[in-house]
């Protein structure tokens, strides 16, 4: 063919780039090489050559076509970049050093340590603009994107950070580092296998992922995996993250000797510290395993050496009010607030834990830290919502509805909330019913009782009912559904829709739910996020029933106002237009599952609840299937634990304090009504 002339040559340049585009990479390097027939130093052919030769696997051929592109032209970073990303060893070494020379941006790890720095340090929205404006500076280096995905990790936007994570990963596909960060961040999306996969790759070129794969195995509801593997790797060489680790998963699985002796072990090879920051994170785990008694023991004993430790006394404080000893809690707060002042958590434990006097001390203290121009946003944010409550303790509402403005903006700008993120989620869930609805799995018929609706709506209560019945156990807000759920949900969303998946997320869920609650015949579990997937917890587990709170949204939002969650968690309730959005959203998503399980879903009304208990609890233990009991009629009297914000208000009779309660707080929630007057329930699958 003869080599085509100097007025052809743009369209068939162009001709290329569309078929490199559509993928048929072998026409458009024939034509590439047709025009470098006529135009040997063409430097725009060239470089899009050696990118073909680059993907391809025949980095020879890319090196030399891409350095004849930079002998045309020597400022083109872009020239640099590509030839970069082929290069190893000494020559991508020499490579560098002649870039910056040149004052040419190459994308390198080196050229991300200011804006990893800049994450570290706290500011990873700064550090995203940072990262995105490299990746265009270097649109073909790997370093940059994976930058941009750290800042998004580090900002909780999972989604985007798997996204970058596997572009880095593609363009630099030996890099173990990047193959480690893309397997966590696919575990925090809820892929635990294609997280595993990610990291055994990682494994294979060298890096230690005992760690992130425990992690996606506990994520997974596979606890004792994931013990095993932290068993394995402390065994070959005991480290500090290794030991720790294995701790909170001895004690996840309530084997608390295992887990002191991991403990012990941790702080003989501890690089520095005296192991109080373990200490309490291991109480913590033994408290969310059930382990209370172990917990509060494990800080005591930390606090027999280590007495004026506030961190230690409240973390004790706060374990007392769940198990319901509240004035030892009260005595544990008040010492850890005299000795750090300026620490918020005591505050908010203390003022969530009792009713007030006028002139509490305390709260006088409180004042004074909330007067001082120093105070950090993360401390001061926290010790709003103390305020907040010693002055509704007081019967101030202006002053109350004050604190929780300020509160709940600083919590609104600390964790930025995204309702176009949960209506993809919501969609994606209500999206897998086709599929879901053809399955027939059998799994275990375990009878278990969910307890479900918006946080703050009642369902601490609900629970507690159930509980004082002597066939049911509570287990508390417990994590295991959607953990167990994962896999099953990945495979479905895979197109490889199992029964057998949805039978192995129900037998881990029960496996976990009984050794959390030793529950020997019904398990009560008020999960919150059990609603928004009804459908897939009532295919693993076909002795499921789910009961859901329905509130005046008005009181709901009030009361998700009023109170600060867990860092990083219902980032709606900051934001009052938000949460009448999110509120919309979770009545359409329970209506979705309510018309498709009407059999199985019982709807709860919190307001006739209160108005005349007996009805409303009658049809309730008929629903759950067991014989009537008086006990039911009086919750306030069963034994049990309460780890979440209800732990005061569960010890209380039935009663309406909390009905119209949105009333005396019109003023404070002007945005919250409009914004509910105004949203409706979203569409979550049209055409089903």
């Amino acid at each position: 063919m003869l080599p085509p002339s100097q007025a052809e040559i743009p369209r068939l340049y162009q001709q290329a780039l569309d078929l490199q585009k559509a993928g048929d990479v072998e026409a458009a390097l024939a034509i590439h090489d047709r025009i470098l027939r006529a135009v040997p130093g063409q430097a725009e052919v060239l470089f899009q050559k050696g990118r073909i030769l680059a993907d391809k696997g025949d980095p020879a051929g890319a090196e030399t076509s891409l350095r004849a592109a930079l002998k045309a032209k020597p400022a083109e970073a872009a020239i640099w970049q590509a030839l970069h990303g082929v290069l190893v060893g000494a020559p991508r070494s020499k490579l560098e050093r002649e870039a910056a020379r040149a004052g040419i941006v190459l994308g390198v790890a080196a050229e991300t340590k200011p804006i990893l720095d800049r994450i570290a340090k706290g500011e990873p929205g700064e550090a995203l603009k940072q990262a995105m404006a490299l990746a265009r500076a270097a649109p073909m280096a790997a370093a940059p994107v994976h930058a941009v995905g750290a800042a998004h990790a580090a900002l909780g936007q999972w989604a985007q950070a798997v996204t970058a994570f596997a572009e880095a990963a593609r363009r630099e596909p030996q890099n173990a580092v990047f193959l480690v960060d893309l397997g966590r961040v696919l575990t925090r999306t809820g892929r635990p296998e294609a997280a595993i996969a990610t990291l055994r790759e990682a494994e294979a070129l060298g890096a230690d992922v005992a760690l992130p794969l425990a992690r996606a195995l506990s994520d997974s509801c596979r606890e004792e995996d994931a013990a095993a593997i932290l068993e394995a790797a402390s065994a070959r060489k005991a480290t500090f993250p290794l030991l720790a680790q294995l701790a909170i998963a001895r004690a996840a699985l309530r084997e608390v000797d295992a887990a002191r002796d991991a403990f012990v072990a941790a702080l003989r090879c501890r690089p520095r510290g005296n192991g109080t920051d373990l200490r309490q994170r291991l109480a913590t785990a033994l408290g969310d395993a059930g382990e209370i008694a172990a917990a509060i023991a494990l800080l005591t004993e930390g606090l027999a050496t280590d007495t004026d430790n506030a961190g230690l006394l409240t973390a004790r404080g706060q374990l007392r009010q769940s198990a319901g000893d509240l004035a030892d809690a009260e005595a544990d707060l008040t010492r850890a607030i005299a000795l750090a002042p300026r620490e918020p958590e005591a505050y908010r434990a203390y003022a969530n834990g009792r009713k007030s006097a006028a002139e509490d001390p305390v709260a006088a203290r409180l004042a004074t830290q909330l007067a001082r121009p120093d105070l950090p946003a993360r401390t001061r944010r926290v010790m709003r919502f103390a305020a907040a409550k010693f002055a509704a303790d007081r019967g101030d509402i202006g002053a109350e509805i004050d604190h929780l403005d300020r509160a709940n903006r600083l919590m609104a700008e600390a964790f930025p909330y995204s309702f176009e993120a949960d209506l993809a989620i919501a969609r994606e869930l209500a999206g897998d019913w086709p599929r879901l609805r053809d399955l027939t799995p059998k799994g275990p018929e375990d009878p278990v009782v969910f307890v479900t609706g918006l946080p703050r709506s009642g369902t601490t209560l609900v629970e507690t009912i159930l509980a004082a019945h002597p066939d049911v156990t509570a287990g508390g807000e417990m994590p295991y559904l959607s953990r167990a759920l994962a896999p099953a949900l990945e495979a479905l969303r895979a197109d490889h829709a199992d029964p057998v998946r949805f039978v192995e997320a129900g037998q881990r869920y029960l496996a976990a739910a009984r050794r959390r609650t030793d529950a020997p015949r019904i398990i009560a579990d008020k999960a919150i996020s059990t609603f928004s997937r009804i459908g897939h917890a009532a295919t693993a587990l076909p002795g499921a029933r789910f009961v859901v709170l329905r509130r005046d949204p008005r009181d709901t939002g009030l009361s998700l106002w009023r109170n600060m969650f867990p860092e990083g968690l219902h980032r709606y309730a900051y934001d009052q237009t938000a949460m009448a959005r999110y509120i919309r959203l979770h009545e359409a998503l329970v209506a979705f599952w309510a018309e498709r399980f009407p059999d199985r879903v019982h709807i709860v009304e919190y307001e006739a609840l209160t108005e005349d208990p007996e009805p409303v609890i009658r049809k309730l233990i008929e629903f759950a299937d067991v014989p009537w009991d008086d006990a039911c009629l009086a919750p306030q009297s069963a034994r049990r634990n309460v780890a979440t914000l209800s732990f005061a208000q569960v010890r209380q009779p039935i009663g309406r304090g909390s009905v119209a309660g949105w009333r005396r707080f019109e003023a404070g929630l002007a945005d919250l009504i409009a914004a509910l007057d105004r949203a409706e329930p979203p569409d979550l699958m049209a055409g089903d």
